[in-house]
């Protein structure tokens, strides 16, 4: 999905991140703080009892869909590089350290033939029980989902009330950083979207455009029919281009439900 410092607020981006995880047919947002991978998918499977098991969920987080747990998509179940994951180390000379620990660790254990990839039938041999959990490091399952995580830990806290969702109240250093961020992120998961699609980086981009301009265009057509007393109406489902071939959608979760929509981006300085 789109996500821009520029023109895009948080709450579109959210609310965007939570079609995308509609239209992918799953809801995943990686284990909760202190939650070990064992009682993610465990409780994962409570909620999805009629089609849950071992094989869907090495399928829910083999992101390129060749079947096989990779090591970048190691890194992506326990969030190794999720921004709050990056802060709890030092230096990148740290970090790097502790994603090839996590990934060496996960492979010595499950990765039977020893290829550097885990396969569904190596997964299923080992088990739940059989992943390793590393939340001393800092690596509690993020799953890249930093619209969602940038709510838990800062707007619950800092912009949960009405008056502290104006623009002007968006001024903390977390927000800055946040908004910052949104253009670096964009321009990756364009790149990762283009090798897997086949097309460039630009037709990418221009898919997550149109996905922006078909939401907004659909917000605008709600307001006025609210606004011409038209509530009541079948809401049709928003199509966004790129959905069925997004590789990265099932690691998409929808927003809380007291995700504020007042939110604005920080504009860029021109300095």
């Amino acid at each position: 999905m789109k996500i821009s410092s520029s023109t895009t607020s948080p709450a579109v981006l959210l609310s965007l991140l939570s079609f995308a995880s509609a239209h992918a047919g799953h809801e995943n947002s990686g284990p909760k703080a202190g939650e070990t991978i064992q009682q993610y998918a465990r409780r994962h499977r409570s909620n999805n009892s009629d089609a849950f098991d071992l094989p869907s969920f090495h399928q829910l987080h083999d992101l390129n869909r060749n079947g096989f747990w990779e090591r970048d998509e190691i890194e992506a179940i326990y969030g190794v590089h999720h921004v709050y994951s990056q802060k709890k180390s030092t230096d990148e000379a740290e970090h790097q350290k502790k994603a090839d620990h996590i990934t060496s660790e996960v492979l010595r254990l499950l990765d039977a033939d020893k290829d550097g990839r885990v396969s569904i039938p190596e997964f299923e041999k080992v088990g739940l029980d059989g992943l390793p959990n590393f939340d001393h490091m800092g690596a509690e399952g993020h799953h890249y989902d930093v619209e969602s995580e940038f709510f838990l830990h800062h707007e619950e806290e800092f912009h949960s009330t009405p008056e502290t969702q104006t623009d002007e109240s968006y001024n903390h250093p977390e927000d800055i950083e946040h908004f910052a961020m949104h253009e670096q992120i964009e321009r990756k998961e364009a790149e990762k979207e283009a090798k897997y699609q086949g097309i460039s980086v630009d037709e990418a981009l221009a898919q997550h455009e149109q996905a922006e301009k078909a939401y907004e265009e659909r917000l605008a057509r709600e307001a006025a029919a609210a606004d011409a007393g038209g509530q009541g109406q079948e809401e049709q489902p928003l199509i966004i281009p790129g959905d069925a071939d997004h590789p990265h959608a099932e690691q998409l979760s929808p927003p809380s439900p007291r995700s504020p929509m007042h939110l604005r981006p920080i504009q860029k300085s021109r300095g």
